[in-house]
């Protein structure tokens, strides 16, 4: 394997995620590997921090390291990402996403005449990332972006290094789910209508105008009506989960919206689920929106980043502009009245055209091998 002539041509590609929560810029690095040409490249995982990521690179086989911000400017950081580099012998250094926790592996990068292929999936207006142009432009050798909202956002970036290569979704994502084992496995009633949304909990994700758009529609749409909200503040004091219940108490909607946690049975969610929501002030190519469109979800999506690459006027859902509480109740109204298996189907045709997971990885090997 991975041999011509006799000769090992497998290239070593070290990916570089500073997060391993259960979130989309990690799980987009290890879809990397897990999809990968492996007769070709061999991918080994160094992540800024433990979490089920991690577990997860590791019980699938991954090689994988964790490497946290420590000492003096971080310094003793780049001589382990040396270390790193020459114990794993590594062609390629891929870094997940635009963040300072990446100087350091850049740098060590550099220091070995190594390669390096730089993701963006912040959105790269953010002061802490217009921070670190020099270090993008100036340590890497590819700049990719995850849309071309992104890109056409990267102003201060190289554009003699800038590419897109849009996330992607395994289409057999949504294989062999039955609809009642799913309720029983969420344990959910099978007899309320979910209207879902899965993000973080935080102020980026629009969850309190989300509820507040609910709640103006409440007494308009079927009385079973729920709205599912999955996932997790991942802050120490958790304010914005308190902004939450609070909101919720204000409004009495205590037996209308479910704060569900964070969940790894992203599928099951899906397929109970009759409309997919994501109210997110910005997004690069989301994940999330990715799973839905393939689960045939009719979707209700913000126009802001890469969001408007990924949902269509009349065709598998509605966009809006992202805190519009009006637009987003007309929306939702708009979308529940409207054929909801042909969105669903036009959703699954899209992601199987655009984004399948397949083709997006191709992409990425090719950019490999035109490097090393």
């Amino acid at each position: 394997m991975g041999k011509k002539n006799g000769v090992n041509n497998m290239k070593n590609i070290l990916i570089v995620s500073h997060g391993a929560a259960l979130g989309g810029s990690p799980i987009s690095a290890l879809n990397i590997g897990r999809y990968i040409n492996k007769n070709k490249f061999n991918t080994v995982y160094v992540f800024g921090e433990n979490g089920p990521i991690v577990d997860l690179a590791k019980k699938e086989g991954f090689k994988v390291y964790v490497i946290k911000k420590r000492g003096f400017l971080s310094i003793p950081m780049i001589f382990d990402f040396l270390k790193i580099i020459k114990k794993e012998k590594i062609d390629l250094i891929h870094l997940n996403t635009l963040t300072s926790y990446y100087k350091y592996p850049a740098i060590a990068s550099k220091l070995l005449n190594k390669k390096t292929v730089w993701f963006v999936r912040e959105n790269p207006e953010e002061k802490r990332c217009i921070k670190l142009s020099n270090y993008i432009n100036r340590f890497s050798n590819t700049i990719v972006t995850v849309s071309y909202d992104t890109a056409n956002h990267m102003y201060y970036a190289n554009k003699n290094k800038l590419m897109t290569i849009h996330n992607g979704i395994n289409i057999d994502f949504n294989d062999k789910i039955n609809i009642d084992s799913a309720y029983e496995i969420l344990n959910l009633n099978k007899n309320h209508t979910y209207i879902t949304t899965i993000a973080s909990l935080e102020q980026r994700k629009g969850i309190l105008e989300l509820i507040e758009s609910f709640n103006q529609i409440k007494d308009e749409i079927n009385k079973n009506t729920i709205l599912l909200i999955i996932g997790k503040d991942r802050t120490e004091k958790k304010e914005y989960l308190k902004k939450i219940k609070n909101k919720i108490k204000e409004y009495d909607l205590k037996d209308k919206v479910i704060l569900y946690g964070e969940s790894k049975n992203i599928k099951e969610i899906m397929n109970i689920s009759k409309v997919f929501i994501l109210n997110a002030y910005w997004e690069g190519l989301s994940r999330v929106l990715l799973e839905a469109m393939i689960c045939s979800k009719p979707i209700i999506a913000s126009h802001n980043g890469g969001n408007k690459e990924q949902v269509f006027d009349n065709l598998n859902g509605y966009t809006f502009e992202a805190g519009n509480i009006q637009e987003l109740s007309h929306n939702l109204l708009k979308v529940l009245n409207s054929d909801l298996n042909k969105f669903g189907e036009n959703s699954k045709q899209l992601a199987i055209e655009k984004f399948n997971i397949k083709d997006t990885t191709t992409k990425i090997e090719n950019l490999y091998k035109s490097l090393i």
